[in-house]
């Protein structure tokens, strides 16, 4: 079985780093937010078994990111990633909402 390897752009450890501000911060919930980023890292990193079995993706909104484009989803968010070789890279971490169907 193929195992990749998963990097990050310092864009999408940015998405990251403010979903988690705004749970520990703005919400004043700073166990609920550890306990998401740990949850999300186990989304994230379980593409490196399973990259390249997901589509790609053809909504605009996420071919901004390139043209090889994959996304996961993850409770509200979607995790968008491009697979090179045997990289993974998590390109951005968004709202469902702000990807239109």
């Amino acid at each position: 079985m193929k195992k990749y390897d998963v990097r990050f752009t310092k864009s999408a450890l940015n998405d990251i780093y403010l979903i988690i501000d705004h749970i520990s911060q703005i919400y004043k919930a700073p166990i609920t937010a550890e306990k998401y980023l740990i949850e999300l890292y186990d989304a994230i990193f379980s593409l490196e078994n399973f990259a390249e079995s997901i589509h790609i993706s053809t909504k605009n909104d996420i071919l901004k990111y390139g043209l090889n484009t994959r996304t996961i989803a993850f409770k509200k968010l979607i995790i968008v990633y491009t697979v090179y070789t045997e990289i993974v890279l998590v390109q951005a971490v968004i709202s469902v909402a702000l990807v239109k169907s």
